[in-house]
């Protein structure tokens, strides 16, 4: 395999949290905001539903946006729209037109935000949704086709796409490793997901508990369980998600309330040398802002600025 786009980033990555703003009201949002900055956080994510009010109305992400500065807070990463019907990986090319308007919408708001990575899902192999008879080689054009038409967005906007493994068949590592060989764009790259990571390879510990997507069923694919997983995506990762998981469900905890192996992910991403931003990707659950803050703070250390 050869080596990925070195490009030209030599800082250390920065922490960055995801966060539900959507369930807040304006005040609501503001309390929370004031939390990550008296916990000394500086970053948020630009989330997919963040995207979706700044299309329904501009004024929306500009006052949210307002707001953020007042407690020193800044977006340096972002999460494409996602879902059956937003995924690069959709096949139908009635919708297809579509869907790329909404991501290129997204690679503007993130160049006009100082975002400079956006992950990707990169779809559900559907044949039952989609009403078409299609092979895993199918959906894999389709996704090339759609990285081929955004990236001479991202290219212009300075933003890379990462794409993130998601525990469907679309994203297997052996999949998107050689949709990295295949463009090797400095552009381009992966979102390591430790929590989806750690149901790919310890999910056939437990037969017929873990969460296995039916997409491998309906698609006619034997199950790939995967190894090593974050290793393969160290050179080309310049994004990650972090939170932790039983191997069961995709229950998005706080780092040590799952089997997630911490020191080895640690390991690997002082490894990563395009590596940009380590995203808290865990649910608030019963936790504040200020212990959840904490605990990514810890796991980190040494590696973020």
């Amino acid at each position: 395999m050869n080596a990925a786009p070195k490009g030209m980033w030599e800082m250390k990555p920065l922490l960055t949290h995801a966060y539900p703003w959507h369930k807040g009201d304006s005040d609501t949002q503001k309390k929370w905001m004031r939390a990550f900055a008296d916990a000394g956080e500086k970053h948020i994510v630009m989330s997919s539903k963040l995207f979706g009010e700044a299309c329904k109305d501009p004024d929306y992400l500009i006052n949210f946006h307002k707001a953020m500065q007042e407690f020193g807070l800044d977006f340096v990463d972002a999460h494409a729209f996602w879902g059956t019907w937003s995924d690069p990986g959709m096949p139908l090319p009635e919708w297809h037109e579509q869907l790329i308007l909404r991501h290129r919408i997204s690679i503007r708001l993130c160049a006009q935000y100082g975002v400079d990575t956006l992950a990707f899902h990169t779809g559900n192999t559907l044949n039952s949704v989609f009403g078409k008879d299609l092979n895993l080689g199918d959906y894999r054009s389709v996704l090339i086709h759609s990285i081929e038409e955004l990236l001479p967005d991202a290219e212009k906007y300075g933003v890379l796409l990462a794409l993130e493994n998601q525990w469907m068949p679309l994203n297997h590592s052996r999949i998107l490793l050689e949709i990295m060989e295949y463009f090797h764009s400095p552009n381009l790259g992966l979102c390591y997901d430790s929590g989806h990571g750690n149901l790919m390879e310890k999910g056939m510990l437990f037969p017929g508990k873990t969460s296995v997507p039916p997409t491998w069923e309906e698609l006619g694919e034997p199950v790939e369980w995967e190894e090593k997983l974050i290793e393969k995506f160290v050179p080309w990762m310049v994004n990650c998600h972090l939170h932790d998981n039983n191997g069961i469900l995709d229950e998005h905890q706080l780092p040590g309330h799952g089997t997630v192996d911490w020191t080895r992910i640690k390991n690997a991403l002082q490894k990563a040398p395009r590596l940009r931003n380590i995203q808290n990707e865990s649910f608030p659950h019963e936790y504040t802002i200020t212990e959840t803050c904490q605990v990514y703070r810890k796991i980190t250390e040494g590696l973020c600025l």
